[in-house]
């Protein structure tokens, strides 16, 4: 109850400036509930007796007229009212799920890495578009039939009860009253069942989508190391589990509905019994048929609502895991305004951890502004850890990251990243042309700010030689761009946005040797007068830093430059000699 009262709330709110489009929707279900509980066994009633004459009898034309004409009206309103209802409930149910869509995007875009760590693509992208998508055809069935199903029901009720004192027979509302309710029986019974395989379902879709994202993203070692009948069975179990949940959410699903053809049978087997006991009438016997049928055909259909409904429950449960979640890295509530940052960069005994586990402990270092650092150091020491915090992709468990005597806690992200400049060792490239993907850097970049990035970046000739040049679509994930290329357009970025503070993954690892020569050259003259974080593989990328900040068991041990290390820090010293070596054979 607590989950559905919280959901009807955020759902009216997402119809703000249209509930006058909903009052008119539910107008239309009244009008159509009142004309088709109520005016179709009215009009039996009343107007048949007239219509049907014996031979002796006059023609009442009048009476005939009014018998040939009721039908055809109520039919005609409840088809309009029916159709105007449904499709204002179906414009409100379609503008909810919108609505609903754009907040879990722009909800995800704030998340920090943290919920990356714990989500994976393929159950994101079910909850964006599976979730939601389920939930909108459920919605939209709720939304047509809500109304004017209940409002059938009460009005063919309502005569129900009016023919029963009329015609002096309380024992049948009594029959109704007892026999009725039990139609619900069925749902109740099913109803844990579903909602559990409904999540089931859904949890299992996301593995899916994920499998088949995960062989789509290795598509090279698949085929490389021969995977594609392990990749096969995989997929066959996943695919397997989804088949096995879905049968059981059917077998209970469709156990409903024959329970409540027994019911309903049970119930006109009694009206048969009782019409013939109490002698009514032709007319009254069919209006109590019609009403009956008007009583009963509602009830099941809201029975299947409330079983669509409860299979629904634990889709918005996943939606609402999104929308609820509650960042570790929280925006500040009195941010600082910060301008263009110098990039004097200091930890202060900061510690974190990934899971529990320790990856940094008790990290205190001062960089000063302008300072070019790399950072070297054994796989898993801390190195990539050290530039997540300082880019805030988390936050510490313990100490505090400041860039000019601010706290990165007190600085708006957007604001902080501003003056952040970054190329991973593995750029992503988006599905659009080349300039784009350049000009994405800075907002309004001319193109000769961006012919002038690429060329300080060596990437200007390549660009020009490719079929469309600038306006050359990259493909997903820039697939049709070598891994050199889609780099240096990765270094272009970095050129063109000129930020205080850079952090270069082993940015030139995918270049050739003359690409290389020449983009240290410019990483040198772009390092000049900024902070920068180089972490470095291999130590001849590295020839022309400042500094370099030494990591062993997420611990900075060294922090100096070559000369001062090699002479006083052993472990530098055997890590270079090492490469060294290694290199020259």
């Amino acid at each position: 109850m607590r989950l559905l009262m919280k959901g009807a709330k955020r759902y009216f709110a997402y119809l703000k400036g249209r509930y006058l489009i909903l009052a008119a929707a539910l107008l239309c279900g009244v009008v159509y509930g009142a004309t088709s509980g109520v005016g179709i066994p009215l009009s039996i009633i009343k107007f048949f007796p007239e219509a049907f004459r014996s031979p002796d009898q006059a023609v009442n034309w009048k009476a005939a007229s009014i018998a040939a004409i009721s039908i055809p009206l109520i039919f005609l309103l409840r088809g309009v009212f029916g159709f105007v209802g449904a499709y204002l409930m179906s414009l409100c149910a379609t503008t909810v799920l919108r609505k609903l869509k754009q907040d879990i995007f722009e909800k995800v875009q704030s998340f920090p890495m943290a919920f990356f760590d714990r989500h994976t693509t393929g159950d994101l992208f079910v909850r964006l578009n599976g979730d939601t998508a389920t939930a909108q055809a459920i919605l939209l069935r709720l939304a047509t039939e809500f109304i004017k199903e209940p409002l059938q029901m009460f009005g063919a009720l309502g005569f129900l009860i009016y023919l029963t004192v009329t015609i002096d027979a309380p024992e049948f509302l009594l029959v109704i009253v007892v026999v009725g309710p039990t139609m619900l029986l069925p749902v109740q019974l099913m109803r844990k069942r579903l909602k559990n395989y409904a999540r089931r379902i859904q949890e299992s879709l996301g593995g899916i989508s994920q499998q088949f994202s995960e062989n789509l993203d290795a598509v090279h070692e698949v085929r490389l190391f021969n995977l594609q009948e392990r990749e096969n069975a995989r997929f066959n179990e996943q695919n397997s589990l989804y088949q096995r949940i879905t049968l059981k959410l059917v077998k209970y699903e469709q156990t409903q509905q024959p329970m409540m053809e027994i019911i309903s049978g049970f119930m006109i087997g009694l009206l048969l019994f009782y019409v013939h006991y109490k002698a009514f009438t032709l007319e009254t016997c069919l209006a109590i048929c019609a009403a009956l049928y008007l009583l009963l055909d509602p009830i099941k259909r809201m029975m299947r609502l409330v079983s669509d409904f409860y299979k629904t429950l634990p889709l918005f449960k996943r939606i609402d895991e999104i929308l609820d979640y509650e960042s570790p890295v929280p925006e500040p509530e009195n941010p600082v305004e910060i301008g263009r940052l110098k990039g004097l960069v200091r930890f202060g005994n900061v510690s974190f951890a990934y899971n529990e586990k320790v990856v940094l402990k008790n990290t205190s270092i001062e960089i000063p502004a302008g300072t070019s650092c790399a950072l070297v150091g054994e796989s898993g020491a801390g190195k990539s850890t050290f530039v997540k915090l300082l880019m805030r992709f988390y936050d510490p468990t313990q100490g505090a990251v400041s860039i000019d005597g601010v706290s990165l806690k007190d600085m708006r992200s957007r604001d902080l990243r501003a003056n952040l400049g970054s190329v991973p060792q593995y750029p992503v490239l988006f599905n659009d042309t080349v300039f784009e993907n350049i000009a994405l850097a800075k907002e309004g970049a001319t193109k000769e700010e961006v012919f002038e990035a690429a060329k300080r970046a060596y990437a200007h000739d390549f660009i020009l030689a490719l079929e469309n040049g600038y306006d050359t679509v990259v493909g997903e994930r820039g697939d049709r761009l070598s891994g050199g290329q889609k780099q240096r357009i990765a270094l272009a970025r970095v050129f063109l946005k000129n930020a205080p503070i850079l952090i270069l993954d082993e940015a030139t690892s995918a270049l050739d040797s003359n690409s290389e020569r020449f983009i240290q050259k410019a990483l040198e003259d772009l390092m000049g007068n900024r902070t920068a974080f180089i972490i470095a593989h291999r130590f001849s990328t590295i020839a022309h830093v400042k500094k370099i900040i030494v990591f062993k068991d997420g611990e900075i041990i060294a922090f100096g430059s070559h000369g001062e290390l090699f002479e006083n820090c052993p472990y530098y010293k055997d890590l270079y000699l090492k490469q060294t070596l290694k290199h020259d054979q």
